[in-house]
């Protein structure tokens, strides 16, 4: 059997769906190969522009505090392959990652199956959750929702938790249109939960048509927790009748967020580290620091991957900063330094960094001259270089560095 690290470089670089039509017809011949694992538990699929990780691990959550065996499935992951499948809060191990993913390797080259870095996730999540016994398991959408890989599940529960532009060069350029890919994950007679920025009468026609019952989230502010947080109570609400849960349960589980969403560190001055990384995500991101730090002046490292929408995310930068740095790294889905560089105009207060470490170097080293928050944001893919980047600092400067990620990334 191959090593950990030999089976990661084998699935990251396998073809992405980019590269052919939108179909689930490998997923559902995969899913065959294995008698359809993901049809063993009751599942909860939750899709969305922004907010869908948080929604999935706080249903998670409240499950696992009443002491369900729950299962969750996200991406992308910051630190590590194993965040996307866990169960009970545990990351599955690399011994599993290994066994699975040499059975499935197998099995499909034999067959001659062309399958993609998210298809061959997804039924290792399914796979795993099976062999695990879970009595629930929360999936997230990876991409869309029509002809994501995840969508060959029949759920319990429908989640839309938000509607922006995000991936417009598989999804397209409107909301109307991004809001029928996100609505593909209705199945017929499930019942549906929306957000309060869900275009409702989109989702709405398409649930009616299916028969499925159409819940919306009221709740909206300036903190997107707390939305998250409403949009995650009405779906523990309405399934109460299946998985029994206590009132502290469910606030308990509420109060979990995944690492990155307006994580605040501290080592003598504030860091936030925050994975938005389009339009939407930056206002929100933007209104959260004028609440939370209305007299500092905000510095920015930030990274995007291709085919983000960085133009409206520039615009709301250009309003809020002070000062931009503008970094990439390794992973192929990272954009360019000098294409990120396009967006802003000329005389932004931009600094194009040679890499991920520098910039955050830079703008620690900037900003203690000054009262500032630093602020690293956008692609997920830049988070896990920038704290391991943060926690050499700290060590130089002798203080101490909370963190929820285990700085050892391998992708």
């Amino acid at each position: 059997m191959s090593s950990y690290s030999d089976i990661l470089e084998k699935v990251l670089t396998l073809s992405t769906a980019r590269e052919r039509k939108p179909s689930l017809k490998t997923i559902e011949e995969l899913c065959k190969l294995y008698n359809h694992p993901q049809k063993t538990f009751p599942t909860i699929h939750v899709a969305g522009t922004n907010g869908k990780g948080s929604v999935c691990t706080k249903i998670a959550e409240a499950l696992q505090h009443e002491g369900y065996v729950t299962g969750l499935y996200t991406s992308p992951h910051i630190d590590t392959f194993r965040e996307r499948i866990q169960v009970g809060g545990v990351m599955i191990s690399e011994k599993d990652v290994m066994e699975l993913f040499d059975e499935v390797q197998k099995k499909i080259t034999s067959l001659n199956i062309s399958a993609t870095f998210f298809e061959i996730g997804t039924l290792l999540a399914f796979l795993y959750f099976e062999k695990r016994g879970v009595d629930v398991a929360v999936i997230e959408t990876g991409l869309g929702g029509r002809w994501d890989a995840t969508n060959v599940i029949t759920p319990i529960l429908s989640v839309i938790t938000s509607i922006g532009l995000d991936h417009i060069d598989v999804l397209g350029s409107s909301i109307e249109g991004i809001a029928y890919e996100k609505g593909g994950i209705i199945k017929r007679g499930v019942p549906v939960v929306i957000g309060p920025t869900v275009p409702q009468l989109i989702i709405k026609k398409i649930a009616d048509d299916l028969g499925s019952p159409l819940f919306r989230s009221a709740e909206r502010g300036n903190d997107y927790d707390q939305e998250n947080q409403a949009t995650a109570r009405l779906c523990l609400s309405l399934i109460k009748s299946t998985f029994s849960l206590t009132s502290k349960s469910i606030e308990d589980g509420l109060q979990i967020k995944p690492p990155c969403r307006f994580e605040q560190i501290f080592c003598q001055k504030e860091v936030i580290f925050d994975v938005a990384h389009n339009g939407q995500g930056f206002k929100e991101l933007l209104q959260m620091l004028l609440s939370t730090y209305p007299d500092h002046n905000y510095r920015f490292v930030v990274g995007f991957s291709k085919g983000k929408d960085i133009s409206e995310c520039a615009d709301i930068l250009m309003q809020a900063s002070c000062a931009i740095h503008i970094v990439s790294g390794s992973h192929s889905r990272l954009a360019s330094v000098d294409e990120i560089r396009r967006y802003f105009p000329g005389d932004a207060q931009c600094f194009l960094e040679k890499g991920i470490a520098e910039g955050v170097n830079h703008a620690i080293s900037a900003y203690h001259q000054k009262k500032e928050v630093v602020i690293i944001a956008g692609s997920f893919f830049i988070m896990s270089e920038a704290k391991q980047t943060l926690l050499r600092i700290s060590r130089k400067q002798d203080c101490q560095v909370g963190s929820s990620g285990d700085f050892s990334p391998d992708y």
